[in-house]
């Protein structure tokens, strides 16, 4: 389950607590956040930063986006009735684009920096150092530090600087990260991913079943997330041979984004094991809630996870969830209480698992009742919100912004 937030250990003031309508905005008016992202989706980061942005309370804070194309998160934005800046950063140490986005930062009298992943993280922190404005720096996930990645130390000693504030979407991802590198925990915080209930909610559909050619009387297991190593498909390949092997009553479907060299050795495998009429391949779907109505059942076999968005979704649902020990699902997952915990890399026990679940009527019906509750309440938009404008408050009272930033030598046209 979740943790606490504590101070220097996950906590800032009080994220998630008191009715956000009773605050009122400052004397001046709105502050101004600027919100950095360095990837455009589809994905998880860039879900949770077009929420946060259409989310937050626009009588306190004024939100600035800037964005690296015109792709998924561009039109995400657009389609919420914001008009995002193209800001794109190229090699490993872009100048014209610091330079870009300092301007930006004087131009709109910027008062806190959001920036989202390693990049755009480094050069939020390197402006924010510029020009006396706060920095709040969010990882969603192990790969946002790649071990190979150039100049790694370097990097994070200029993220972790005094008025910074180093968010993780999970414990488990912070202690990670802390084992891992120099980080000073006293200026790390945990702000856990929110999903909206009124988007996923029980609302059965079983139309996607007659697009993946599910019969009715079959158990649809599905997982939801973009085609990456740390998802193991591997792993759900392999138990859903081993539960062909024994029935023919369960289907499976993965949806997400598909990186062609990684697809290609799964479609390898599938037609290995004797599975090309039992698992479906979509690809990116914007219909999640959809989908997720449509199944009897939902697995992540991940070997590393932040967060995993997709399973609060599934609980918010109503889908039971089988999940493996991989970081983030442990702090959603009360194992045998609104879902059910298994081992990374384990087919032979996944394969249990759902078998478990699929035969027990009850169980299900237990799981999901404690489940949606859950999701609702503690992993909500609106907890998550709450929680991200409670860090702003702290970085701007205790780092005000410089009243004006240093002029550099000469104006960037790209912002």
């Amino acid at each position: 389950m979740s943790l606490p937030l504590t101070p220097g250990q996950g906590q800032i003031d009080r994220p998630g607590e008191g009715p956000r309508e009773a605050r009122r905005p400052t004397p001046r008016g709105p502050a101004t956040v600027l919100h950095l992202i360095d990837t455009g989706g589809p994905g998880g980061a860039e879900t949770i930063y077009a929420e946060l942005v259409g989310g937050l309370d626009r009588n306190r804070w004024r939100s600035i986006t800037a964005v690296p194309e015109r792709d998924w998160l561009h039109a995400e934005l657009e389609a919420r009735g914001i008009e995002p800046v193209l800001l794109t950063s190229r090699g490993s140490f872009d100048v014209g684009y610091l330079a870009a986005l300092f301007n930006l930062v004087r131009r709109h009298r910027v008062d806190l920096i959001h920036a989202h992943l390693l990049t755009t993280s480094v050069y939020g922190s390197l402006v924010g150092r510029l020009t006396g404005v706060p920095v709040i720096c969010t990882f969603h996930g192990q790969p946002d530090l790649p071990p190979d990645e150039r100049f790694r130390a370097a990097k994070l000693r200029i993220i972790d600087r005094r008025s910074n504030r180093i968010t993780f979407v999970s414990e488990a991802l912070r202690r990670w990260f802390l084992e891992r590198t120099s980080l000073t925990p006293a200026r790390t915080a945990v702000v856990h991913n929110g999903i909206d209930p009124a988007r996923f909610a029980p609302t059965r559909d079983r139309s996607f079943r007659d697009e993946i050619g599910a019969r009715p009387d079959q158990i649809l297991v599905g997982a939801i997330g973009n085609l990456r190593r740390s998802k193991d498909y591997p792993t759900l390949l392999r138990a859903a041979a081993v539960l062909h092997g024994a029935t023919a009553a369960y289907r499976f479907v993965i949806v997400g984004h598909t990186e062609e060299r990684l697809y290609a050795e799964l479609l390898a495998l599938r037609a290995s094991l004797g599975l090309d009429d039992v698992v479906a391949f979509t690809g990116f779907r914007e219909d999640v809630e959809r989908i997720l109505n449509a199944l009897d059942l939902f697995i992540i076999t991940s070997n590393a996870e932040g967060f995993s968005l997709a399973t609060v979704q599934a609980m918010a649902c109503g889908v039971p969830v089988v999940a493996t020990r991989c970081g983030g699902p442990e702090e959603i997952i009360d194992d045998d209480v609104t879902g059910i915990l298994t081992e990374p890399g384990e087919p032979e026990l996944l394969a249990s698992a759902i078998q478990r679940l699929g035969h027990d009527a009850d169980l299900r019906l237990r799981l999901t009742a404690a489940a949606r509750g859950i999701a609702a309440n503690r992993f909500s938009i609106d907890a998550m919100i709450r929680g991200y404008e409670a860090l702003y408050e702290e970085r701007m009272r205790k780092h005000p912004p410089h009243a004006g930033a240093r002029a550099l030598p000469a104006e960037s046209g790209r912002a």
